[in-house]
């Protein structure tokens, strides 16, 4: 009479109880790896955001006048739209600015277009006036490792800020910073399976104040690069 396995029949289609028991250790082990890397992902987009809100002129990374544009950096699976301004929210509307130069032109003369473009406002805090940083989005923990993650400024300019020669966001973004990195973070967040990051603004043309230049066009990049 051949010998009978051992409690053969307490599983799905014959299954043994110690097959059984793999099995559900296995999904554990890989439900636990799940979800730790979905909280280091949503902890990952936190500590960018919060990298971001900061002055780029003060060891951060933003361009900073009233702070507005770094205090309007949000993270969503969508892209990031640019609608929002400053006079619409209070906190900031009141921070009062001037003209640093160009009273009294009626048009904006060239030399001064050519230092908004390139990112040296003609316009200054006015005297006893102090910018405010303060995240105006929370980033809530709701992103998983299947998701695209985008990384954007919420307001209108933000594609002009993005290039400001006061921003420090693309050698936050390529490692070079002295300060803050994203690159070290994605190192300390992720040493296997890197996330589907996109940081920037929505795609559009920024004229090039030299005309034998091509027009510059600003957009999200993918993080990390890929060729």
């Amino acid at each position: 009479m051949a010998r009978r396995s051992a409690r053969r029949g307490y599983g799905p289609r014959g299954t043994s109880y110690t097959e059984m028991k793999a099995k559900d250790f296995a999904d554990m082990i890989r439900k636990d790896m799940e979800e730790t890397i979905d909280a280091d992902l949503n902890g990952f987009v936190r500590a960018v955001v919060d990298d971001l809100t900061s002055d780029g002129m003060k060891n951060g990374v933003s361009p900073v006048l009233t702070g507005f544009f770094a205090s309007s950096w949000k993270a969503d699976t969508k892209i990031i739209q640019k609608k929002d301004e400053r006079k619409n929210f209070p906190q900031w509307a009141k921070i009062r600015t001037v003209k640093s130069r160009g009273k009294g032109l009626a048009k904006e003369s060239r030399k001064e277009y050519q230092d908004r473009i390139r990112g040296s406002s003609s316009t200054v805090l006015a005297p006893g006036q102090k910018p405010l940083i303060k995240q105006r989005y929370p980033v809530e923990a709701k992103f998983t490792r299947n998701q695209k993650v985008y990384i954007g400024n919420a307001t209108k300019y933000s594609s002009y800020a993005l290039i400001s020669r006061k921003s420090k966001i693309p050698e936050y973004l390529a490692g070079t910073s002295p300060g803050r990195s994203m690159k070290a973070k994605i190192d300390r967040f992720f040493s296997d399976k890197r996330p589907d990051i996109r940081i920037g603004g929505s795609s559009q043309i920024i004229p090039n104040t030299d005309p034998k230049k091509p027009e510059r066009r600003t957009g999200y990049i993918k993080y990390p690069y890929q060729d």
